[in-house]
């Protein structure tokens, strides 16, 4: 894997990054810059053989890997509602040997950035006026300019309602590699697909159900039983880029079922887990990072994200 470091973050860039979310999306000390509010569980994972036969990944052997897992709103803000919020799922893999490996996942198939600087550019585009909304015009001209932003901020401003996360699927969006016992590489993408259907609020859910309520109803779920999502892996063929997660692969590429992820109970320590970060760049032998320039971005970002939220003080009031 090679990635061209002008692509890369360094100390500027992250430091432009974060800023311009922190002054123009919002956040609050203490929490993290996205994802803000998010709920801590615990659970399991089994590979399929199918998975196994590609890699020699210790949590993809087929063995029962025990995972923390995160699901949270996608907002910097953990007061934000829950309403047509993009939504995500992190993993982190427990593995046999004593390491970890941790993947981060998001509702949208679309992200709004091919490279670092469309992600700090899109966020500084969002500059807030001194009524303290984003100056729709500085915001269009930064689209007209940079079209590649456009299907990604699209799905951002038009994201459903979920009435459960148990009723979301999740796309890793990020190409990864597989590498089997004989060193042969496979390129892939991976999502978790709901084993429940999508299901929309109820007209009477909808009226009354309070701005956060996916938390509390995931728990109530919990109460009655596992909650399960089944591991998707989109296989690419030749000429499939890996280093732009803007651009999608054909549909007809295959796919593997590499293995369902069961989720039963709430983390007994959910203030470990909010201090932790999950890197998607950490992975085990047997799986390999692309070069795609957001990825490894965002492992930069979430380390100084980390840095500055654990150096803060959380309001006294918590949200849900």
């Amino acid at each position: 894997m090679t990635v061209d470091p002008k692509t890369l973050g360094g100390p500027e860039r992250i430091e432009r990054t974060l800023g311009n979310m922190e002054a123009n999306i919002g956040y609050v000390p203490g929490f993290r810059r996205a994802h803000a509010r998010g709920v801590a569980l615990r659970g399991h994972f089994t590979a399929t053989p199918d998975a196994a036969e590609l890699t020699i990944a210790e949590h993809l052997q087929g063995d029962q890997i025990p995972v923390t897992v995160r699901l949270s709103n996608g907002d910097g803000n953990p007061y934000a509602k829950d309403r047509n919020a993009v939504l995500g799922l992190a993993v982190r893999f427990a593995l046999p040997s004593g390491d970890t490996s941790e993947w981060a996942a998001l509702s949208i198939k679309d992200f709004p950035a091919r490279t670092p600087d469309d992600f700090g550019g899109l966020a500084g585009a969002q500059k807030k006026n001194k009524k303290g909304k984003p100056n729709p015009l500085r915001l269009g001209l930064y689209v007209a300019t940079h079209r590649q932003v456009l299907p990604g901020l699209l799905a951002i401003l038009k994201a459903k309602t979920a009435q459960s996360f148990a009723r979301v699927s999740f796309n890793g969006l990020h190409a990864y590699y597989l590498v089997d016992a004989e060193g042969t590489r496979r390129a892939f993408r991976y999502r978790w697909v709901a084993t429940v259907e999508p299901a929309d609020l109820t007209p009477d859910e909808n009226r009354f159900l309070p701005p956060q309520y996916l938390i509390s109803e995931l728990k109530q779920r919990l109460a009655l039983g596992p909650v399960t999502w089944k591991l998707v892996l989109q296989m690419a063929e030749p000429g499939d880029p890996t280093d732009d997660m803007t651009k999608h692969w054909p549909d007809s590429r295959p796919t593997i079922d590499a293995g369902q992820l069961v989720v039963d109970r709430v983390h007994e320590d959910p203030d470990k887990v909010e201090r932790s970060m999950f890197d998607p760049t950490k992975v085990p032998p047997g799986l390999e990072t692309s070069d795609d320039p957001v990825l490894h971005f965002r492992s930069e970002s979430y380390i100084e994200s980390q840095k500055r939220r654990l150096a803060e003080t959380k309001p006294a009031i918590k949200p849900e």
